[in-house]
């Protein structure tokens, strides 16, 4: 697929900037209150320094203002970094969704600056104790097979336990559901814990031919390993190793999922080219993968009845209920293990010191 990323860099029109800024919703402008913090310290830090240094601007007493001296840089240097200060949020405020939604029209998608809650069953979409979710900065193309490029945020917990979780991700929508399948790219795995949310059962891992499990963990529901073998053929294979492989990829329902811990919608036009060589990846198999069918799905009661044989196109679509959701385990063992390092640790340095 061939882009024109020249609008994510291009100058921009500050009147076309202006016009487009009053279109864009409230939850991605900032307010009043992202003002409030770095004004306050511009005003705040030279008061605070005058007074800590002894009030030499002032002289003995400091009722007696020396405006001579070196007071004078210290009270309008905040009023200069405030001007400055609100002129870069302005001028920043709206360049970046500006720039993103002129990328998106140059290539025949669509743009939106934020999406809250969306509704997708991908295994970042929704954690337990989630308070707040939303997608932002969502390139989109319509046509079949259609797909959003954005960024989601997926906030847990309120207080000194909130937290906030960030990725960036693909989504492309299938005309069919296929098994729950996941592979988990090692490249962005660190000290043996995965990047993904969410730990799987290890049974349900296959291994596959060549290097492939160098740079892929590819977990399958149990009884459904020929089925992944059909959908990951050898050429596919090679071709996510070569542009795919800092992506954790899933298969659920009828979506593809593409996963990144580093945002994809952004102003980088070499992380566009990379996003959309992945995307063309699976856009090439979307008509193979949906002539897949469940073989556990029952078929067509009258044609069985009469002993008939039952076409593929006869066959109801969907998969069957084993192979909808992969097995999850505990995303805690990496604590287990750690604990008796520890104390091994704990031992050594207790020796060397007595």
């Amino acid at each position: 697929m061939m882009l024109d990323t020249s609008p994510l860099t291009a100058p921009i029109d500050r009147r076309e900037l202006r016009a487009f800024r009053r279109t864009l919703p409230s939850s991605v402008r900032p307010g009043i209150a992202s003002f409030f913090l770095p004004v306050a310290f511009i005003l705040l830090f030279p008061v605070l320094l005058i007074f800590l240094d002894g009030g030499w601007a002032f002289g003995d007493d400091l009722s007696s203002l020396d405006l001579s001296g070196r007071i004078v840089p210290y009270l309008v240097m905040p009023l200069f970094g405030i001007v400055l200060l609100a002129r870069a949020l302005l001028r920043r405020n709206g360049v970046r969704s500006f720039r993103l939604d002129r990328f998106a029209r140059a290539n025949s998608f669509a743009y939106t600056a934020r999406v809250d809650g969306p509704r997708l069953p991908g295994m970042i979409f929704a954690r337990q104790g989630e308070t707040s979710a939303f997608s932002t900065d969502l390139v989109r193309r319509e046509s079949d097979p259609s797909f959003v490029v954005a960024n989601h945020t997926l906030a847990t917990g309120s207080g000194k336990e909130r937290k906030e979780y960030r990725w960036g991700y693909v989504a492309l929508r299938l005309n069919t559901p296929l098994p729950h399948i996941v592979l988990d790219a090692q490249r962005n795995n660190s000290w043996g814990k995965s990047s993904l949310p969410v730990a799987l059962v290890s049974r349900q891992r296959l291994s596959l031919e060549g290097d492939f499990d160098r740079y892929f963990a590819l977990y399958c529901p149990e009884g459904y390993e020929a089925d992944a073998l059909y959908l990951f053929t050898p050429d596919i294979m090679a071709r996510l190793i070569d542009s795919a492989a800092l992506f954790d990829v899933e298969i659920i329902d009828d979506y593809v999922f593409l996963y990144s811990t580093e945002e994809v919608s952004t102003l980088d036009p070499a992380r566009w080219q990379q996003v959309l060589a992945a995307v063309d990846i699976f856009s090439r198999r979307v008509a193979q993968w949906e002539r897949w069918r469940d073989d556990r799905i029952e078929v067509d009661a009258r044609a069985e009845k009469k002993g008939d044989a039952v076409p593929y196109s006869a066959r109801r679509t969907g998969v069957a209920s084993q192979g909808r959701r992969l097995a999850r385990r505990s995303n805690l063992w990496h604590i287990v293990l750690i604990i008796p390092v520890l104390i091994v640790l704990y031992g050594i340095f207790s020796a060397m010191f007595r």
